[in-house]
């Protein structure tokens, strides 16, 4: 009976924790991307949500004190490393809320299929999974970039970290830098490391430059907060599992 009750509450609590850690991961992205700014309501929904479910699972037996112990602390660790490396605000909350949130992994049962789908890493660290999947599909993304550009047959060196688009639709864009600067008089573009902000002076001479038909295009890199590629790992983790382990274990 107390196993029967126990199981009931880790599956109704699962399914609550993934609505609103979805619910509050996909907003907060989208603020993130549109503002660059996260409201911390976002952080105390999902924060006093893990608390009101790790007491009442430690109550009826479902989650260990050891197990909420464990996300807590490895949790916090991450939370500081990414303060220290000067991650975004919105990016360390967001971990120590999730240590909260997700304690252990989530348990569903699905038409006999068992998520996640590769099943529990060894150290079954809900918010330790979800950040290394995040850093590999960051990690990535150079090579989505080098397939996309070939797709486009836009063979350059910076293929690798951003892309080419015409003047005329820069500023449709959003959340990207210009990686040139344009020389005064010739136009011929000189590559900057770590790129420029689009500002409306350099927006400006660029279509000037492009009326003149001195340049056509210019390479731009993306500006995503990480915040993305952390819910993008968030449902990874949840639905497939843990892409280290699945590798190495």
């Amino acid at each position: 009976m107390v196993g029967a009750l126990s199981d009931a509450v880790t599956m109704i609590f699962s399914l609550l924790r993934l609505c609103i850690g979805a619910c509050m991961l996909g907003y907060g992205s989208y603020s993130d991307i549109r503002t660059r700014e996260v409201s911390n309501v976002v952080w105390l929904i999902m924060g006093a949500s893990g608390v009101l479910f790790a007491c009442i699972e430690l109550f009826t037996g479902s989650l260990s004190p050891f197990q909420l112990f464990k996300s807590l602390i490895l949790g916090a660790i991450f939370a500081s490393l990414l303060y220290v490396l000067n991650f975004g605000g919105a990016d360390v909350k967001a971990i120590i809320s999730l240590s909260l949130l997700f304690p252990s992994y989530p348990f569903f049962s699905l038409f006999h299929l068992r998520l996640p789908l590769m099943g529990v890493p060894p150290l079954d660290v809900f918010v330790l999974s979800m950040l290394t999947n995040a850093l590999l599909i960051a990690i990535s993304a150079p090579l989505a970039l080098f397939l996309y550009n070939s797709f486009r047959r836009n063979f350059s060196t910076l293929m690798f970290i951003g892309w080419k688009v015409r003047i005329t639709d820069l500023r449709g864009r959003k959340n990207y830098k210009l990686m040139h600067e344009i020389e005064e008089g010739s136009g011929k573009m000189k590559y900057v490391w770590g790129g420029i902000e689009p500002t409306e002076e350099m927006l400006s001479r660029l279509e000037e430059f492009y009326r003149e038909k001195k340049i056509d295009g210019v390479w731009i890199t993306p500006e995503l907060p990480f915040i993305v590629y952390l819910t993008a790992g968030f449902f990874i983790t949840v639905f497939y599992g843990d892409f280290i382990s699945t590798f190495f274990f």
